[in-house]
């Protein structure tokens, strides 16, 4: 009980949901033609909505994307419109359509686009969703694809080009034709079905950690630990690679029911390194001691540790209340929560979010894709995502926050009067909270192709602005000493933007 009080404690911390009473909304829509080479590149980015794309044998683009808004009151909805923007960039070689929307706004708006699209089938594809998507579609097409989505379903039909898709917490549905070519279907914790004509003939890579794989299929192979390589109706063929870290896999025949399929266990028996990474479970309520815990593949959950916790797992789920001494957690793949941990802090998940309510001393905090929240921490902390957004929401300590593609978010507490800060994004923005009185010396920089819309705001004042154009692109810079200088701030985003904010917290004597 006690761990799941701190886990709930910390989710409701956490969530920043638009009320359901939320009664006023739009609709906007827009049709635009453009056009692209026959070979050419597009590229879409969506923040939120479905988006449906499908191959033709036109020789232009036509996308329709329909805006929704949702919001509080009218002055909100209005808000939400005219921040919520669909950019149309590139040329016919490579032609890039955006949405964008900043994501430091006003919490009593939500907004999304849904786009239709359709374009040459021999056009290469790459589509982005950062945040969510109910459904994602694409249809027809010869060119390459490229699928890289947070949520949402993803669906496949008819595609014969070379396609990846990486999702992390998407199931994937892929409807093959008779023509295969090479496919890697990867979700962290979503399933995999792929249905393919009785006859195709292909190689097949299925790994799983805490579900099953499975097939009506006449396969060979052999396993090798939790990964399985073998051939569908023969030697010979593209292959499709399958993989989730806690879903399940079905590879099937066109039209067959899903109870026609037989688990991969009974059709290729398995090995002793396999036997070994049957799923493990620890469950407890409080441990007195120090408490070390090494397995394969396991979940450990945790409510109490009165000593230091040492915890390893090749993929497994971590939830732990409280530790009173050091804790170190490491996850090849699977969510890590904690509570309060009042020593030093290591965790680290290969593929996952990192939740940790409070981390007294501080410590290193990493995760190879997912989101990183922080709710307090009173030492020197790191974080680092390969992918995902970084929320502190409570700093007395130096900060270091760097991601690969996300926002990162900082709030100092209201009663430090300066304190070392690093932020940097490779793709998104960065958002500074800070008192009125608090004291640094400041480095912002921001990389974008679109200075109008990624700026660097600061309700500090003692900033120098510089611009200069790089390869194509505008960097902007602020420097300066505000309240008499202190600790040093480096600041740092990639197509987003820099916000330095002392609206809510007050300032200190």
């Amino acid at each position: 009980m006690i761990l799941r009080t701190h886990i709930a404690a910390a989710t409701l911390l956490l969530t920043c949901a638009l009320p359901a009473w939320a009664q006023f909304g739009s609709n906007e829509s827009v049709t635009r033609e453009l056009p692209i080479r026959i070979g050419g590149t597009f590229v879409l980015e969506n923040t939120s909505g479905d988006i449906d794309l499908v191959g033709t044998d036109d020789t232009k683009v036509v996308v329709t994307a329909e805006k929704s808004v949702r919001a509080l009151d009218k002055a909100s909805l209005e808000d939400g419109r005219d921040q919520t923007q669909l950019a149309f960039l590139g040329d016919a070689r490579i032609l890039f359509i955006k949405t964008i929307v900043p994501p430091i706004h006003s919490g009593r708006w939500t907004s999304g686009i849904k786009y239709v699209v359709r374009v040459p089938r021999t056009v290469n594809i790459k589509i982005v969703s950062t945040n969510n998507a109910n459904r994602i579609h694409v249809a027809d097409m010869r060119g390459n694809v490229v699928v890289n989505s947070f949520n949402g379903v993803i669906v496949f039909d008819g595609v014969t080009g070379p396609t990846v898709v990486m999702s992390a917490n998407g199931n994937i549905f892929f409807n093959a034709p008779q023509a295969l070519a090479d496919a890697i279907l990867s979700t962290a914790n979503g399933s995999i079905e792929v249905r393919a004509p009785a006859g195709s003939k292909f190689q097949w890579v299925a790994e799983t950690i805490k579900g099953d794989a499975r097939t009506n299929f006449t396969v060979n192979g052999t396993y090798i630990g939790p990964r399985f390589r073998g051939s569908v109706n023969g030697l010979g063929g593209p292959t499709i690679t399958t993989k989730t870290l806690n879903g399940n896999i079905l590879v099937l025949q066109s039209g067959t029911h899903v109870a026609s399929a037989r688990s991969l266990r009974t059709i290729v028996p398995p090995t002793d390194e396999m036997r070994a990474t049957e799923v493990q479970r620890i469950e407890k309520s409080s441990v007195r001691s120090n408490f070390r815990y090494v397995t394969t593949l396991g979940d450990v959950l945790i409510g109490e540790i009165h000593g230091n916790a040492d915890i390893t797992t090749g993929a497994g789920e971590v939830q732990l209340g409280i530790v009173f001494g050091d804790c170190q957690v490491v996850s090849k793949g699977g969510p890590v929560t904690l509570g309060d941990i009042v020593r030093n802090l290591t965790a680290h998940t290969e593929a996952g979010d990192v939740v940790v309510q409070s981390a007294r001393e501080g410590g290193t905090i990493t995760t190879g894709g997912g989101i990183i929240r922080l709710l307090f921490t009173g030492g020197p902390t790191r974080l680092q995502s390969g992918g995902g957004d970084i929320v502190v929401r409570q700093a007395a300590a130096p900060i270091y926050a760097e991601t690969q593609s996300g926002d990162i978010t900082i709030t100092i507490d209201p009663a430090s009067k300066s304190e070392k800060v690093t932020a940097k994004t490779a793709k998104g923005s960065v958002l500074l909270n800070v008192t009125p009185s608090f004291a640094a010396e400041i480095d912002a920089t921001v990389i974008t192709s679109d200075p109008d819309k990624n700026k660097i705001l600061s309700d500090l004042t003692g900033l120098s602005f510089r611009r200069e154009q790089i390869g194509g692109k505008t960097k902007i810079r602020a420097t300066g000493r505000v309240n008499g200088g202190g600790e040093r701030v480096e600041l740092y985003a990639e197509d987003g933007g820099i916000q330095i904010s002392t609206r809510g917290l007050p300032a200190t004597r």
